[in-house]
């Protein structure tokens, strides 16, 4: 039998994610040059060893994303300019751990500077609300939550206080999923409240940096709290 040029696409589930993942990688790299027309249906079938509802899903999910438009009775063609594409916070190529790992990663690259610029920009109402933030995850654990929201606001009270709505509207765009709180729920009912201590500490260290208004040590404290929260998700000792 002859060897199939198709793509290995293995046994997998999502075959549309995976057929648009390898199209999307052609089109970035210039197989598919901005204003030409991909394969058919007929075409893409074959050439992947889909159905043709996979290939729909796979065309479907590409022009969400801003890479391909299409023209009834002429076909489907690459959109003339590919650059403004929606960011997602998420791979096809990550498994859980990874994707909290990396999205912490991400976090810290750019909570950090939050951190520094609330310190040097806040107001009396951001503190307000920063602490306001603390208080209500320290009862949310109190009354045996995990508190995941009221963490998130947190952060978010900080971005408020550098005054860059980007930054603002980027960590709301991240939402509060990114707070790694299902490790937390797999503690068991001794070492959590341990830790659950050991967040207000952290949280607490912060907003005292941002009140005083010493960027360094905000940045710092910043740093050694996602710092925590990265080795917990990794599985590595607590402190």
């Amino acid at each position: 039998m002859a060897k199939s040029n198709r793509p290995a696409l293995g046994m997998r589930p999502k075959l549309g994610a995976r057929v648009a993942k390898q199209l999307r990688e052609r089109i970035q790299k210039g197989d598919f040059a901005p204003g030409t027309q991909l394969p058919t249906e007929n075409a893409l079938v074959d050439q992947f060893g889909v159905s043709r509802t996979v290939i729909r899903e796979a065309i479907s999910s590409l022009r969400v994303d801003g890479l391909v438009t299409a023209h009834q009775g002429r076909g489907v063609f690459v959109c003339e300019d590919i650059s403004q594409q929606p960011f997602r916070l998420c791979s096809q190529n990550l498994n859980e751990k990874e994707h909290i790992e990396q999205a912490m990663e991400l976090r810290m690259c750019m909570e950090v500077s939050n951190a520094e610029l609330a310190a040097l920009r806040h107001t009396a109402t951001d503190i307000e609300n920063i602490d306001a933030a603390i208080k209500a995850q320290h009862a949310a654990h109190v009354a045996g939550e995990l508190g995941q929201i009221e963490d998130f606001k947190f952060h978010m009270a900080i971005a408020s206080a550098t005054k860059n709505s980007y930054i603002v509207d980027f960590l709301r765009f991240l939402g509060p999923f990114i707070i790694p709180a299902n490790a937390m729920n797999e503690m068991d009912n001794d070492a959590r409240p341990v830790y659950q201590i050991g967040l207000r500490e952290e949280h607490m260290a912060i907003s005292e940096a941002i009140r005083f208004g010493d960027p360094d040590a905000a940045a710092e404290a910043m740093r050694n709290h996602l710092s925590r929260g990265l080795k917990f998700n990794k599985g590595e000792p607590d402190r």
